[in-house]
């Protein structure tokens, strides 16, 4: 298991610490809500949603979480302006941290005003500063002075680990004067069998600067692996699924996004969780939170 030479940073977005050396942190779970395709979704852009169902598919993944010590923050995608300021009001209550996920700039920047409205931009993460983002939205996110962000490691020139890595630098530097404090990478997963690069991305970025880093590595899955539920079946798909997830774990990963929907993730996750928990101890590294996934394990 791996101690990264760099001193690692670790954030607390609204209770929930994200970074460190692996075994300080549980790796966090970020549950992906409101996507292409989501059924909670009744009508984008109007910003319609069944929010009764919804808070009850969050209340599931939280409790199923609670249970195994898996720290949680909400994904929340949203495609029109309307919808993601609706679900940043909506989320409110829950006191979860979550992703301000707009998939455009009008949206991004819409839930990002409406949780400065409520007082929760502390709870937040924007989502996201890469490559392709304008000054305009660089400019209108410094007013707000949002503290935390999520950094697309994405070079199109380059999609290699070391086109990633080597985006890093530049890219901090954007976040910084878009007036954010704290950076998550994402080392961005664009095809089926990325999670590979994509984690030794996470590794040498860890390795190098410390940050928190993570990705979303199974939203592809279902794109561009079509015959892989007809060929194995719900049972075979799905833990092929975890089974990717998890094992960017292993390479260092602090976070992963997930759809929230499949609870299955959680104990996955967790038993991981444990070993790299376990196995770090002998490494003389300590959980820095007193609730971890090992702890849950050996209480049965």
């Amino acid at each position: 298991m791996w101690v990264f030479e760099a001193e690692q940073k670790a954030y607390d977005i609204g209770g929930v610490m994200v970074g460190g050396q692996p075994g300080e942190y549980p790796t966090v779970l970020c549950a992906s809500i409101f996507y292409l395709g989501d059924r909670l979704i009744l009508n984008e852009e109007r910003g319609e949603f069944d929010r009764e169902k919804a808070y009850a598919v969050v209340e599931a993944m939280r409790s199923a979480c609670r249970q195994a010590s898996v720290p949680l923050i909400i994904d929340m995608i949203g495609g029109s302006p309307a919808a993601m300021a609706n679900y940043v009001e909506w989320i409110a209550p829950t006191g979860l941290p979550f992703f301000i996920d707009g998939t455009t700039q009008p949206g991004r920047l819409a839930g990002a005003r409406k949780a400065c409205e409520l007082g929760i931009h502390d709870r937040c993460l924007y989502n996201s500063i890469g490559p392709e983002t304008k000054t305009s939205e660089i400019d209108e996110v410094r007013a707000l002075g949002l503290k935390t962000c999520i950094v697309m490691a994405h070079n199109v020139k380059n999609p290699t680990f070391q086109g990633k890595f080597d985006m890093v630098t530049g890219l901090v530097e954007k976040a910084q004067q878009a007036g954010f404090t704290q950076f998550l990478l994402d080392t961005a997963v664009l095809d089926l069998v990325e999670p590979g690069p994509c984690s030794k991305a996470i590794w040498l970025i860890k390795n190098k600067y410390g940050y928190p880093a993570g990705l979303s590595p199974t939203h592809i899955v279902n794109d561009r692996w079509g015959k892989g539920r007809a060929r194995y079946g719900n049972l075979g798909f799905t833990a092929a699924k975890c089974s990717l997830a998890t094992s960017t774990m292993m390479m260092g990963a602090d976070f992963f996004m997930y759809g929230i929907k499949q609870l299955e993730i959680v104990p996955a996750m967790a038993l991981v969780d444990a070993i790299i928990g376990y196995t770090q101890r002998q490494q003389r590294i300590r959980p820095k939170v007193s609730e971890t996934p090992l702890t849950s394990l050996l209480k049965g």
